[in-house]
Order: structure tokens, then C-alpha cells, then sequence
């Protein structure tokens, strides 16, 4: 009777046993074909066609943050306008629109359409070419200097601006419309974009601002 109750238990340890082995085989498969997957992402890079989401800065010729997607910009540098998701977008994209839009929250405003141009988000989708996931980047604007124009003081006073309190290196912020002009006077509220300008020179009756800015500090989070 020992001899029966010994062999039995010997049988349901076999079957236990194997039953552990097979679910270890198993277990060791998914882990294996999922650790192999992300080592073959490590190699992945982002070419034309691919679709990636990255994280960036935007910043003027003397480094300040104007809009942000990276929390840590905003806890050791601050930023100027406002912070947004990551964008995502196709790599070698082109844009039709000179605008392009992005959602930024700006205190206390709440969340508004920030405009980004053509030129910079050509410049962005050009340069993620070859980066990888995690790989980061600097991404120039040489356009940017040349984006300045001069307003009136009747203009500026339109905006809402007074001329009398302007000072050189104010920042105020610009309404865009989707043609590649500021929008100064009576424009449709749903077609403009919020752009921050940096007053450059003041004269008697005008002043220069500059829109434009230096570049994009990126980095690539997503590849597909």
C-alpha cells in the first residue's frame, strides 16, 4: 500500500514538474521574442515615411525656452510662452499651410493654438532623418533672423500694445493668420495663431519686432 501511495506521488510530482518546465519554455519564449524585439528597436532609425513623436524646445538666439514639451526645461529653465505634448508627425513631411498649429497651454490663458511655421516643422521633420529612438538633436532655423518687420504705432496700439510703455527686448504676443503675415487688424478670431515677438528697435512713430527664432532642441521618443 506504500509502495502504491509512493508511486503515486511520484507520478503528480512528474506532472507538476512538467507542467513547470512547459510554462518556463513558455515564459522563456515571450521574454525572448520581446527582448529581441526591443534590441532589434535599439537599431530602428526614423527614414522617410516613418511616423515618430518627439519631444522639443524651441528657443531664441539667446536660449530661452519660448515653447516646451520637456517638463525638465520648464523646472530648471522655465519657459516663456508655454508647454505642449511632443508633436508627431511624418518624417520628410511637407506642410501645405505656412501656419502650422500646434495646442500650447499658456498661464492663464489656457490652451491656444501656437503658430509654428512651414519653414521651422520642414526643418524638424528634415532633421529627425537617421536619429533613432532617444537620440537627440539641435535643429537650427538660419531663416529665423530674417523674420522681422516693422509695426506702427498705430498697429501695435490695434494689437492692444501701449507704444508709450514699449521697451526693446519686450516680448508681446502676435496673432498669425494662415497667410504669412501678423494679423493687425480686423482678422477672423478662428483663423489666428498666437506667436511670440521680441521687440527689437523702437523709433518715433514705429518699432521693429522679431518673430522669428534660432531653433529646436528635439528628441526622437516613438518610431513606426
Amino acid at each position: 500500500m506504500a509502495k502504491k501511495d509512493t508511486k503515486k506521488k511520484n507520478d503528480d510530482w512528474a506532472k507538476t514538474a512538467t507542467r513547470v518546465f512547459v510554462v518556463f519554455v513558455l515564459i522563456s519564449c515571450v521574454l525572448g521574442f520581446t527582448l529581441t524585439m526591443g534590441f532589434f528597436n535599439i537599431f530602428k532609425k526614423a527614414e522617410e515615411g516613418s511616423i515618430v513623436a518627439v519631444e522639443y524646445t524651441i528657443r531664441d538666439e539667446t536660449g530661452i525656452p519660448i515653447i516646451t514639451s520637456d517638463t525638465s526645461v520648464v523646472e530648471t529653465e522655465g519657459v516663456l510662452a508655454g508647454v505642449s505634448q511632443p508633436i508627431q508627425f511624418m518624417v520628410n513631411q511637407t506642410y501645405d499651410d505656412f501656419i502650422v498649429p500646434v495646442e500650447v497651454y499658456i498661464y492663464p490663458s489656457g490652451v491656444i493654438n501656437y503658430a509654428l511655421f512651414e519653414p521651422e516643422m520642414q526643418a524638424i521633420s528634415d532633421g529627425v532623418v537617421g536619429l533613432g529612438e532617444g537620440d537627440s538633436k539641435t535643429i537650427y532655423f538660419p531663416f529665423g533672423s530674417s523674420m522681422e518687420r516693422e509695426m506702427t504705432k498705430v498697429q501695435y496700439e490695434n494689437i492692444g500694445g501701449n507704444f508709450s510703455e514699449a521697451e526693446i527686448g519686450m516680448w508681446i504676443p502676435l496673432g498669425f493668420a494662415p497667410q504669412p503675415e501678423i494679423a493687425v487688424d480686423n482678422a477672423t478670431p478662428e483663423t489666428i495663431a498666437t506667436r511670440y515677438a521680441k521687440i527689437t528697435s523702437i523709433g518715433d512713430e514705429s518699432l521693429n519686432v522679431l518673430y522669428g527664432y534660432a531653433g529646436a532642441d528635439i528628441r526622437v521618443t516613438a518610431i513606426a
